[in-house]
C-alpha cells in the first residue's frame, strides 16, 4: 500500500535512515464524547496533504507499507478530509514493515533552489539531492 507523510527535510532525511518515531496527533473534539482526540504514531495518507491540510514540512515520503489494509483499519482516522484516507500508525509497525523514499521537497525551500537563486543557472527542481 502506498501511502504519504509530509515533514521538515531534516526530519525527512533522519527517517529515510533511522525510521519514524511516534508523534501525539490531536483531531479536534470526539462527537460523542466531547473529549479531544489524540493519538500516537506516525501519521500517513493515501495522497500527499498540502501543509494547509495536514503536518507542516517542505518534504514528502513515500511509504510503500506491506500490511494488508484490513490491518490498518484499527489507526483509520475518519472524517478529517472528504478525499482523503488518515491514518496514526505506530512507529514500530511503520518500521518494520515498510520502504521509504523522499518523493518531493518543495524547491523553494531546498539548498538546491537556493544555489540555483544564487547562479542563476538550473532548473529548480532536484528530488534526488536529499537521498
Amino acid at each position: 500500500m502506498q501511502l504519504f507523510h509530509r515533514t521538515s527535510i531534516p526530519a525527512a532525511r533522519g527517517i529515510v535512515q533511522h525510521g519514524f518515531e511516534d508523534e501525539s496527533w490531536g483531531f479536534g473534539s470526539d462527537e460523542h464524547t466531547g473529549r479531544t482526540l489524540t493519538v500516537q504514531g506516525v501519521w500517513l495518507s493515501d495522497r500527499p496533504v498540502s501543509p494547509e491540510e495536514g503536518p507542516p514540512g517542505d518534504a514528502v515520503l513515500e511509504v510503500e507499507l506491506n500490511l494488508p489494509e484490513s490491518t490498518l483499519g484499527a489507526f483509520e482516522i475518519r472524517g478529517v478530509f472528504d478525499d482523503a484516507r488518515i491514518w496514526v500508525i505506530p512507529a514500530q509497525l511503520v518500521n518494520h514493515n515498510s520502504n521509504v523514499r523522499i518523493g518531493g521537497v518543495d524547491a523553494r525551500s531546498s539548498w538546491f533552489h537556493e544555489q540555483v537563486e544564487e547562479d542563476g543557472e538550473g532548473s529548480g527542481e532536484d528530488d534526488q539531492s536529499f537521498r
